[in-house]
């Protein structure tokens, strides 16, 4: 058995609803994606799978979506989405205050595996079908990387996937694996 490990980091905030702790609040990491794919035989270049294609074909997607957003649940969505309207209006008009110059956020529309972006008041939100705790973006992480990763590699699999929330001072990671 081949395998093949390739890990990509963003930043992004979460919000876990319901959280009997600190994860009630809004608050960001510096995460790190991590996919680690296997094949009982190489390709004809001598691969499981490229590691430029699974960067573009999963990792940069994943990347794209959740760089620099908020991270939350529908249900919460459901509930703040005309909240964070007015909030980001007033978060997007601080250019204009501070800059002088009314710039609009660039808006662009992304789904990666059930979770999309959207942009209430021109700040970037995006909207998991769940609780966007660690073990459960591993999961969504892993249906990324099996949708991105099927068709154009059907010898490859992926075994599994990896959310790290922290690094330092320690790691901190959730890894799922069916």
């Amino acid at each position: 058995m081949y395998r093949i490990r390739k890990s990509i980091d963003v930043d992004f905030a979460h919000h876990v609803r319901g959280h009997r702790g600190a994860c009630i609040n809004i608050h960001g990491h510096t995460w790190k994606l991590e996919l680690l794919i296997e094949a009982e035989e190489l390709d004809a270049d001598g691969f499981v799978i490229d590691f430029k294609e699974l960067k573009e074909r999963v990792l940069k997607p994943c990347h794209d979506l959740l760089d620099h957003g908020l991270a939350i649940g529908a249900a919460t969505y459901a509930e703040v989405s005309s909240d964070l309207a007015r909030l980001g209006v007033e978060l997007v008009k601080s250019r204009e205050r501070v800059h002088g110059v009314a710039q609009p956020t660039a808006q662009t529309p992304m789904e990666v595996a059930g979770a999309h972006a959207r942009y209430p008041g021109g700040i970037k939100v995006i909207v998991f079908p769940f609780a966007p705790t660690s073990e459960l973006l591993a999961r969504w992480l892993y249906q990324a990387a099996h949708d991105g990763i099927a068709a154009h590699a059907p010898r490859a699999r992926v075994h599994s996937a990896r959310v790290y929330e922290a690094l330092h001072p320690v790691e901190t990671v959730a890894e799922y694996t069916p």
